[in-house]
């Protein structure tokens, strides 16, 4: 079963969103199967939002899963990838 590269181990990608074009590159990525940490600190909320807002539909339609880290950081997965939360 291959889950990222040649050790395999699942490829996280960090990603300093600097505005909306941003969001297809964050999509892009998670349907190539990695996992994204996408900081919006140095967006404005209202931009920040509209990214969040995209690139969670576009994860939820691929099946995948979202979760807020804090407030303005987001981690999107590929779907099976699990998540757990404590």
């Amino acid at each position: 079963m291959d889950l990222g590269d040649a050790h395999g181990f699942q490829q996280v990608e960090v990603i300093h969103c600097r505005g909306f074009d941003d969001a297809q590159a964050i999509a892009i990525a998670v349907r190539e199967r990695r996992t994204v940490v996408v900081q919006l600190d140095q967006l404005d909320p209202l931009e920040a939002q509209r990214v969040v807002d995209f690139v969670s539909g576009a994860v939820h339609a691929l099946e995948g899963q979202s979760e807020r880290l804090g407030e303005a950081t987001f981690l999107f997965a590929p779907g099976g990838v699990v998540l757990s939360t404590s």
